[in-house]
């Protein structure tokens, strides 16, 4: 039984037309004001109950035992008759439409697939269980008294006048306008603000004769302008514009032919959108122009510009880009970042994708060409969202010749160091050889000036000051040589007497001279001579004593 019942639901469509068949054949169709949700809760009503009963206890389901213990399988149908007895229907209308219910029900029963003599049985079982549902509800439809009735009915239909004169209410309060036609486009009803467009004397007009379209019938209207949605439309040309929408009368009741026609003033609306229109189509040009500029400038920056998402894929690339990592666009677009930043930098460019949005960061990481050359690049990087999602900017530059650069200042540095050092070396040998000059000089002015300045003093004779006079002179002269002939070790081993000797020798003076200087005799001067060579290394030797004192 449960198989039949899902069965007859699934063919809800087919019900229904065959309902509204059987409905309009008793002629109750025309009387009612049941819509099509309606319909189908009627036959849910009827057929939902059964299957609950019949899963809950299967054995329940017979004649005696719905009138005896299940009687609340027919509340459904008992409350749907008390509502139409309420509003004055007879009991023939009501158990009539629900006999062609039952009739619609049996054409799809009888219709299945199911084998005849199961569909026969489950036919007579739910035949069964659908006469007690009628007993019941006709137990209740007798059941109340007639004062009762008719109080209940008072009341129903003071209820609907009151509905009624609300909605008439309604009706002609709206601007919009509202006109019902029937089948042939016959204007029937109308409301103040239609009496007002089309004139009072318009009710039995075509309507399509108001609305600039006098050669439509209601089925080409109907085809153009289809029923259930909104249409815009100009009643006369160059007038205002309405949103029309058409309602089959059919929705409110299946026994109401005829469409209602609603027309609601949207000029206003339609100026508004068509600025807005202009105002999206300047903006949407001003957008391709921009998005032109920025391609352009994309394309043509002199830098390497990369557009990557979250997971370092890189969206877009520049030639410029391209060109760097030794790799066409189309190559380089939807590539990772991983396979064109060496290992070395993947740290630095995951923590440049870890900025948080509108912030910028700049570093240096080491990029890979398509040959797989090594490459230092300085990067900069921005976050920012664009369509819902997360993206990275990057700005890359080759900075090889920069390097390069940096590592020659770098070594012309270290060279300048050195240099510096050098000379600070130069300068103290400097130093060096004028201390030891002006030592030599005051030794000189010691050891040979101020004796001959003393002796020349003391002499009287003139001829011997002379001497000295010429010695002195020549030892001033001697002041300007860097240094003696004769070094310090052996200055130490000579005699003050040999040391005299040997500068008035290294003076240009004769034998002679130096006797007359130091009045001793010429051979005591040649002592002193042999005695200077020796001490001097130089006996045995073919060497100038005056060309060696002066060297």
């Amino acid at each position: 039984m449960q198989v039949l019942l899902n069965y007859i639901l699934e063919e809800m469509e087919t019900f229904l037309a065959n309902w509204t068949t059987y409905m309009e054949e008793a002629g109750y169709l025309e009387h009612t004001t049941a819509k099509k949700e309606d319909c189908i809760q009627s036959l849910r009503g009827l057929i939902e109950p059964i299957r609950s009963l019949l899963y809950n206890d299967p054995s329940s389901l017979r004649f005696s035992a719905i009138l005896q213990n299940s009687r609340e399988i027919a509340d459904f149908l008992v409350q749907t008759g008390r509502r139409h007895q309420a509003r004055g229907i007879q009991a023939e209308m009501f158990f009539g439409c629900f006999k062609t219910l039952l009739h619609a029900v049996e054409d799809i029963v009888l219709q299945s697939d199911f084998p005849e003599e199961q569909k026969l049985r489950k036919y007579v079982d739910l035949r069964r269980i659908v006469d007690a549902i009628e007993t019941i509800t006709i137990a209740d439809w007798d059941d109340p008294a007639g004062d009762t009735t008719c109080d209940t009915l008072a009341a129903k239909n003071r209820s609907l006048t009151l509905e009624k004169n609300k909605y008439e209410n309604i009706f002609e309060a709206t601007s919009d306008i509202v006109v019902v036609i029937n089948d042939a486009g016959t204007i029937l009803e109308m409301n103040g603000a239609a009496r007002d467009r089309f004139g009072l004397d318009s009710l039995n007009d075509t309507l399509f004769d108001h609305i600039g379209l006098p050669e439509y019938t209601v089925g080409v209207f109907l085809e153009r302008y289809p029923h259930s949605r909104s249409h815009e439309v100009s009643i006369k040309e160059g007038a205002a514009i309405y949103s029309m929408v058409i309602v089959p009368l059919k929705k409110v009741s299946l026994a109401s032919p005829g469409y209602v026609i609603i027309l609601s003033d949207i000029t206003a609306v339609v100026d508004h959108r068509t600025q807005l229109e202009q105002l999206v189509l300047k903006r949407t040009e001003d957008l391709g122009k921009s998005e032109q500029l920025f391609r352009s400038l994309f394309t043509s920056a002199g830098e390497g510009i990369l557009l990557v998402d979250t997971s370092l894929t890189i969206v877009q690339a520049n030639e410029k880009a391209a060109k760097m990592f030794g790799m066409t666009s189309p190559r380089l677009e939807g590539a990772t970042c991983l396979k064109i930043i060496h290992p070395d930098s993947i740290a630095n460019l995951r923590e440049a994708a870890s900025i948080e949005e509108g912030d910028i960061w700049h570093g240096e990481v080491n990029g890979i060409t398509g040959n797989g050359e090594v490459f230092p690049a300085s990067v900069t990087v921005n976050k920012f969202a664009l369509g819902g999602e997360v993206f990275l900017h990057l700005i890359v530059h080759n900075i090889t010749r920069q390097k390069a650069m940096e590592k020659y200042l770098r070594e012309e540095k270290t060279k300048a160091e050195e240099m510096n050092i050098t000379l600070r070396n130069v300068m103290k040998s400097i130093d060096r050889d004028k201390e030891e000059f002006e030592l030599s000089i005051a030794q000189k002015v010691t050891t040979s000036i101020i004796p001959s300045l003393q002796k020349m003093a003391a002499e009287e004779n003139r001829e011997v000051r002379d001497m000295y006079m010429k010695i002195l002179g020549d030892q001033l002269a001697g002041l300007s040589r860097s240094s003696s002939a004769i070094s310090n070790k052996d200055i130490i081993r000579l005699t003050k007497s040999e040391v005299q000797v040997c500068q008035m020798i290294q003076s240009g003076s004769t034998s002679k001279d130096i006797a007359d200087g130091m009045a001793i005799s010429i051979e005591t001067v040649q002592t002193h001579r042999k005695n200077i060579r020796r001490k001097l290394g130089l006996s045995g030797r073919d060497v100038n004593l005056y060309a060696y004192l002066n060297r």
